[in-house]
């Protein structure tokens, strides 16, 4: 996103454009913790829960543990969803089977 200026009103409030509220699915009552580097302020929101969020279009998985994930996890997590699935298909389907 580029950069946007901001208005501060009286009470020293500040309206995150739309755009920015979208992208990091934040919504009406969310926290966030301030903090102060240099002449910079800084948002981070705070309840963020791990899980699938809407960003854009896409849906991504956010956690807030600050790991990133990499492909080996993902391909075992894919996998294991997959298996799971079949052995659940495989179950329904052995029901109708006459023996």
């Amino acid at each position: 996103m580029k950069e946007t200026l901001v208005p501060i009103d009286h009470a020293g409030r500040i309206v995150l454009p739309k755009s920015v509220r979208q992208e990091l699915a934040i919504k009406a009552g969310d926290t966030f913790k301030v903090s102060i580097n240099g002449l910079a302020v800084m948002l981070t929101p705070k309840n963020q829960k791990s899980g699938f969020i809407r960003k854009g279009k896409a849906l991504v998985f956010s956690s807030d543990s600050g790991e990133t994930i990499n492909n080996d996890v993902v391909t075992a997590v894919l996998e294991q969803t997959r298996d799971e699935g079949f052995l659940r298909f495989k179950g329904l389907s052995d029901r109708g089977k006459k023996s």
